[in-house]
């Protein structure tokens, strides 16, 4: 399953990690703490991990097609999440 990956730094991350997974948990399968989150688009999945300074976000795909397709909206719903700030947000296939 292709997958891909990204690091951003923020100090908001347990704010985008929780802001993320409530905005979708209406829409898709999601499950998170304060450390971790994952949603499931399905036939995909996004896992979101907080570190001290940022968070790591990985979506799992079936193709690169999804992955394409996945990795814009991601990143516009991250930055969506912390309006304040700009995100730098480089995706690694």
């Amino acid at each position: 399953m292709p997958e891909s990956r990204a690091t951003v730094t923020t100090e908001q991350g347990l704010r985008c990690l929780t802001r993320l997974c409530r905005h979708w948990s209406h829409k898709f399968q999601v499950s998170f703490d304060e450390q971790r989150g994952e949603i499931l688009f399905d036939p995909a999945r996004l896992v979101l991990s907080r570190f001290e300074g940022g968070l790591t976000a990985v979506i799992d795909a079936p193709d690169a097609a999804t992955l394409d397709r996945l990795e814009p909206v991601v990143a516009d719903h991250m930055q969506r999440m912390v309006a304040d700030e700009t995100l730098q947000i480089d995706w690694q296939r």
